[in-house]
């Protein structure tokens, strides 16, 4: 008995969390969430385009750059900052790894044991983690803004299998990592903490991981019966979410396609031309026209559409309010026919300016 109460109010303690926290990404809602899902779908999709495409070193940077803004207006600053602890090592562990095995390039920085170590060996390997990290923070954005049911809602009705092993999948792993802190903490409260004991640790960890394994199994089980007894495959089913074309979303889809048309344009002729081996350097190809710059200047601005797009949508909040604010004004013509009100507002008050306004209207 005591056991079911003490999961019952851990359960109803993660369920006020994540209440807590549902409020403060309704809070730090985006623009780009408002629009169709198939906005937020495309934009992800060309990022992630041109950022696995490209491999050149200012493209990653800028990339990585916009993707950790685009995280810290999600999710907040702390988080997004405490998730990317996590990441740095991977950063340092790429680079350092592509250093230690490839021999190419021409400026060695230092030889150890005749081994020589590359300048360009470097770069390359600290190009492919960031550009490994910004697909990862993209991906992480994209799950946020885009949830199951929005998806599900854009290419439920024509790849309904596609559709659905997809958010099916993007949904497991919150999923398994939610359910594995609820039983670490079921279990800590029931047996104790395992500070200091190795052996303890290993069991836990081998028992929890045998408790998600099974989990995981039985909730796909539960899941398929559940989906064939709705008549999943009837098609017959509606969306949950309602989602629903409007005029507001053809701007940002269009500015969308522009840009990527453009990135691509500039991918193509050259413009994110870069050779690390034998020694680094930028083709003169990629200077002709101005190229380099121009794709440079379109990424930037695809980056950073949601933020722009973010401070659009104040700024015309902020019109909008000042125009209503404008219209509760009244006119002073008519004002004028109005009664005298006293100072706090709270009734009319027949005065004797009043009625000389009034008999100089008459006359």
């Amino acid at each position: 008995m005591t056991m079911i109460v003490f999961i019952g109010g851990i359960q109803s303690s993660k369920a006020t969390s994540s209440n807590d926290e549902s409020q403060d990404k309704g809070a730090l809602v985006l623009a780009l969430k408002r629009y169709h899902p198939a906005v937020v779908f495309l934009y992800f999709a060309a990022m992630l385009l041109v950022t696995m495409l490209v491999h050149h070193p200012v493209i990653a940077g800028i990339s990585f750059l916009f993707a950790v803004l685009l995280r810290c207006r999600v999710i907040g600053v702390a988080k997004a900052m405490r998730s990317l602890l996590y990441l740095l090592p991977m950063l340092l562990m790429i680079t350092c790894i592509n250093a230690l095995v490839n021999e190419s390039g021409m400026t060695a920085l230092f030889t150890i044991g005749g081994r020589s170590f590359t300048l360009e060996a470097l770069l390359y390997g600290l190009v492919s983690g960031l550009t490994l990290l910004s697909v990862i923070i993209w991906f992480s954005s994209y799950s946020d803004l885009m949830e199951n049911g929005r998806f599900l809602a854009m290419l439920g009705r024509r790849l309904p299998v596609i559709s659905m092993m997809i958010s099916m999948i993007f949904r497991y792993i919150p999923d398994t990592v939610r359910h594995g802190r609820e039983i670490e903490m079921s279990q800590r409260a029931l047996l104790g903490s395992d500070d200091g004991h190795r052996k303890t640790k290993v069991a836990r960890a081998i028992r929890l991981a045998s408790i998600l394994m099974a989990w995981s199994m039985e909730n796909a089980i539960e899941t398929a019966d559940s989906m064939r007894a709705k008549g999943y495959q009837s098609g017959c089913r509606k969306p949950y979410a309602r989602v629903r074309w409007t005029e507001r979303d053809v701007m940002p889809f269009l500015l969308t396609l522009i840009l990527t048309g453009l990135a691509v344009i500039g991918v193509l002729s050259g413009g994110a031309a870069f050779l690390f081996y034998p020694e680094w350097y930028i083709p003169s190809r990629a200077f002709v026209g101005g190229r380099l710059y121009v794709f440079f200047g379109v990424f930037i601005v695809l980056s950073g559409l949601p933020l722009l797009l973010d401070i659009g949508e104040k700024i015309r909040d902020v019109l909008s309010l000042g125009r209503r604010r404008a219209s509760r004004e009244i006119d002073p013509f008519v004002a004028a026919m109005l009664p005298d009100q006293d100072l706090d507002g709270q009734g009319m008050l027949f005065s004797g300016d009043g009625s000389e306004k009034r008999r100089r209207m008459e006359s």
